[in-house]
Parts: C-alpha cells; structure tokens; sequence
C-alpha cells in the first residue's frame, strides 16, 4: 500500500501529518511512504530525515497526489485540491463536514473515502488516535504563553525590597482538554486562577490543578451524552452571564476554550 503525505499550503500551518519516528514503523510493516519535499520543514523535520526512515521524497505534489491510496494530511482540502485525489482514494485528515458541507459532497461524488480526525470518538479503544484532545493541550498551553507574553505585568507574585507585586488573575472559561492545561500552565507561571465549567464534575479536576472553581448554581442537567456539556436554557445563560460579569471584571486574563454544543 502507498500512503502519501502532503505538504500543507496554509502560510501559518506548520504542522505535518507523519514524523519519521512513525515512518519507520509504518515501513517495517510494509508500507510504501511518499512525503511531499519540505512537508515537515516548518516542524523542524527535514527531507533527510524521512529518507532515512525509509520514506521515498517526492518533488512533484501533483504527483504524489495522483499516485497515493492514502493520502494524509492536517489542513482541510481545498475544492480544488479534490480533484487532484483519484477516486477511490483514502483520505484521513482535519475536515470540519459540519462546516464545509460542500467538500464533503464533494469526495462522495470522488467516491474518496474520508476520515475526519477531529470526528474520532472519545473513546478507550480509540484514545489514541484521538487527534482533537491532543491539538487542544497545545492550544491551552499556547494560550497561556501568548497571554503571558501581551500582558503588561508579571504573572506571579513577587516580593522585593521595593515592595510586593500581586500576582496576575486569569479566569478560564471550560474545563475540557484546553482548558486544564490552561489552567496547568498559568498556576505554574505563579498566576492566581479561576476557571468555569457549567459540569459540575469537573470542579475536582479543576481544584486539583490549585485553580479555584467559579460555581454557578443551575437548576437543569448540563450534562449531554459523553461527558459533554449540552446547551443550556435562556434562563440559566442570564444567570452565568450575570455570576460571570463579577469574575470577568477582576481578571487580568480571560482564557475561552468551551465549545458550543
């Protein structure tokens, strides 16, 4: 089997579907791997490296899209990238078929058939392949570190024979993945940290982390089916917008990682 790995056109993205640690297993097993030139430069990953774990260069993207079976990639397929995949061809990357419709139209109608990362359930057997929970720890621990870097002040408390300085505040809004390593990464840089979650069984989680939670009382299940939050009533937003509001005011920084349902 041929499994290609394309580089992505995004300007900001720097990420690459395969490292050459897992192309040295996956060519063990047998597999023919093609890595586009200079897929994994942006991640420090050079053409020399993949080469050495067994993967074959390819210069030629059209190429290496016309000839795969699999194809891997991060970013989601342009419409015009579709047509460059033949049909029958297995693609596995980010796709969001909830917000690009068309494309997933688009791939039936190409008879490709499409796995979407981020859409992997959160379950046991598939933990590891569970692309969106380790994309969100990045993203929680970037935020912090991006905050960190724009606020004018320090982010722990610091006592000098000038005087004390207070330690910055940060609320964090969701508890899920980002979240906690939101949470993780401000209390290690000395910040004083709060977090909100409407599921009130993450409020252990959040106080094991030496966050406060932020309890807001609600009179209705927050709870949907796998452990995620559900939408909650016009009523019961009002509320949190008005406990909020108090928290919000006093805080140094905001961090926002809950999804809507």
């Amino acid at each position: 089997m041929r499994i290609a790995v394309a580089k992505e056109t995004l300007v900001d993205e720097s990420r690459v579907a395969l490292v050459p640690d897992v192309i040295a297993r996956l060519v063990k097993q047998g597999l023919e791997i093609q890595v586009e030139a200079g897929a994994g430069e942006k991640s420090f990953f050079f053409d020399g490296a993949y080469e050495q774990a067994g993967a074959k260069i390819i210069s030629d993207s059209d190429a290496l899209w016309r000839e795969t079976e699999v194809l891997l990639k991060i970013g989601v397929l342009q419409e015009s990238e579709i047509d460059k995949l033949p049909e029958g061809t297995v693609l596995i990357s980010f796709l969001d078929p909830l917000g690009n419709p068309a494309i997933v139209q688009r791939l039936a109608e190409r008879k490709i058939t499409a796995f979407s990362m981020e859409l992997i359930p959160r379950t046991s057997r598939a933990q590891v392949m569970d692309a969106l929970s380790s994309q969100a720890n990045i993203g929680g621990y970037k935020a912090v570190l991006l905050a960190s870097a724009a606020l004018p002040k320090f982010f722990p408390m610091l006592t000098t024979a000038a005087g004390t300085i207070k330690p910055a505040k940060v609320l964090v809004m969701g508890a899920g993945v980002a979240g906690l390593q939101a949470i993780a990464t401000a209390r290690r840089l000395g910040a004083v940290v709060e977090a909100f979650d409407i599921r009130p069984e993450v409020k252990e989680q959040v106080q094991s982390l030496g966050a406060k939670f932020v309890d807001v009382t609600l009179q209705e299940d927050t709870v949907a089916e796998g452990g995620y939050a559900k939408e909650l009533s016009e009523q019961a937003k009002q509320h949190t917008r008005e406990v909020l509001t108090q928290h919000v005011a006093a805080s140094d920084i905001v961090i926002t990682t809950a999804q809507v349902p």
